[in-house]
């Protein structure tokens, strides 16, 4: 069963952005890695993170429908958990911006540590390999956690472009 519009948007706002990139992002293609932390969705585990890079090219796309990317297109055959295989996702859109998004590198593991233990050993890992590019993101519900994914990217943006 899908969600209502409500409460995609109820994800959408809850969705905490603990990290951001500290480098200068300049306008244009850019490349966007994130972890996104959340309470299991799997029996047995504490929390789901989920890793990956979006690729955002602001720029203006008019394809055809047959053209449109395919999942495989999007995330990639060797990267993606069995069980996420077969679900649905919709593409990254921004209503009031023209943006191209692809997500590359998706890494899924369930985790026996709690969310906030998950958390700060993400952040020390970080710090520790000084890494300021990876946004850190804390989803409500890690079943639906792209709705997170494009608040990040979406928070991305609306700075960039100040929109």
């Amino acid at each position: 069963m899908g969600l209502s519009s409500e409460e995609m948007h109820d994800i959408f706002r809850r969705t905490d952005i603990v990290r951001r990139p500290t480098y200068g992002i300049i306008k244009g293609y850019h490349e966007l890695p994130y972890v996104c932390l959340g309470a299991a969705c799997e029996q047995g585990y504490q929390t789901t993170e989920v890793r990956g890079k979006v690729h955002v090219s602001p720029q203006f796309v008019i394809r055809p429908q047959h053209y449109a990317p395919t999942y495989d297109d999007v995330f990639g055959e060797e990267n993606v958990d069995v069980a996420l295989s077969g679900r649905v996702f919709g593409v990254l859109g921004f209503r009031s911006r023209p943006v191209e998004c692809k997500s590359e590198h998706l890494e899924v593991r369930h985790l026996e540590s709690g969310v906030d233990a998950a958390l700060s050993a993400t952040l020390d890992d970080l710090e520790r390999h000084e890494d300021i590019t990876t946004g850190v993101i804390i989803t409500p519900d890690s079943r639906y956690y792209l709705i997170s994914i494009e608040r990040f990217i979406s928070t991305i943006l609306e700075d960039e472009f100040n929109c």
